[in-house]
């Protein structure tokens, strides 16, 4: 870390490093595994590094990431999030006292649900909202609303084991779209080598329901695929074949189609750093 950075932002802010655990070894110590994907969630984590601008009560007021900045510049904007993130939580305090108060519940988690699927990532009101929808999702048992309220929940924090769960028995083939979110979720909290082999697998089965939605995710997927099986897994065959899936998709830009070209001319010895 920049010391510029780093001994100005400690005048405001505890810094704080936390990894994720790498390796099986590293892993098997976690003692509750569980706690990472209730804290992924509360505070919407869906890719690394994440810097994450959170009070001492342990509410986000903000989340960034690594930005072409100076420190100073840099700095300031942290301290602007924070700025922000400290008025956006009344909203999360007001909807929790209403949820809480409601007699109708699902309502207010359905509304918190609409107003999710609105925000724009990064927006520190994001864990407080998906955290009532979640809670929503367990007070009904009609499908058609769990999964209405999955969607947003899933989209804007990424699914928890209790979401996979639950989407494996609503949405097995992807007809709604949830099945396709998991994939993306697991796309982004990639936290090993040994994590390819489990993506690769998801995202055959996802394929597989010949449901998938295509789009700019739906690109970084198959493109990542292929590129994961030539360069980590050596997979020949599965390179090939997402590499052609990514071609059928249509629509890559210039890095993608280089990655992919590389694929198909020279298998395995493709050296693009996608």
């Amino acid at each position: 870390m920049h010391s510029e950075f780093y001994t100005a932002a400690q005048k405001d802010f505890v810094l704080v490093s936390l990894d994720f655990p790498q390796g099986e070894e590293a892993k098997a110590a976690v003692p509750n595994p569980k706690r990472n994907d209730e804290l992924m969630a509360k505070y919407g984590v869906q890719g690394f590094p994440t810097v994450m601008i959170v009070n001492a009560q342990g509410d986000g007021l903000g989340q960034t990431g690594y930005k072409d900045m100076d420190p100073a510049d840099y700095l300031a904007d942290v301290i602007a999030m924070r700025d922000a993130g400290k008025m956006a939580l009344v909203s999360v305090r007001e909807l929790k006292a209403e949820f809480a108060a409601a007699e109708d519940k699902v309502a207010v988690a359905v509304r918190a649900a609409s107003e999710l699927a609105e925000m724009e990532m990064g927006t520190p009101t994001i864990g407080g909202f998906a955290a009532i929808v979640r809670q929503g999702i367990a007070l009904t048992e009609d499908p058609a609303i769990q999964i209405a309220l999955l969607k947003p929940a899933v989209a804007m924090t990424g699914a928890t084991e209790d979401d996979k769960k639950r989407i494996a028995e609503l949405d097995p083939s992807n007809e709604h779209g949830l099945m396709q979110l998991v994939v993306f979720s697991k796309m982004n909290t990639l936290e090993s080598e040994s994590d390819l082999a489990d993506l690769v697998a998801m995202c055959e089965e996802l394929h597989a329901t010949g449901t998938v939605v295509g789009g700019e995710e739906t690109r970084i997927l198959y493109v990542s695929c292929a590129f994961f099986c030539n360069e980590y897994l050596e997979d020949e065959d599965g390179a090939k074949t997402w590499a052609q899936r990514a071609v059928d998709l249509g629509g890559l830009d210039e890095r993608m189609q280089e990655v992919i070209d590389g694929i198909l001319n020279n298998p395995f010895e493709d050296d693009s750093d996608f």
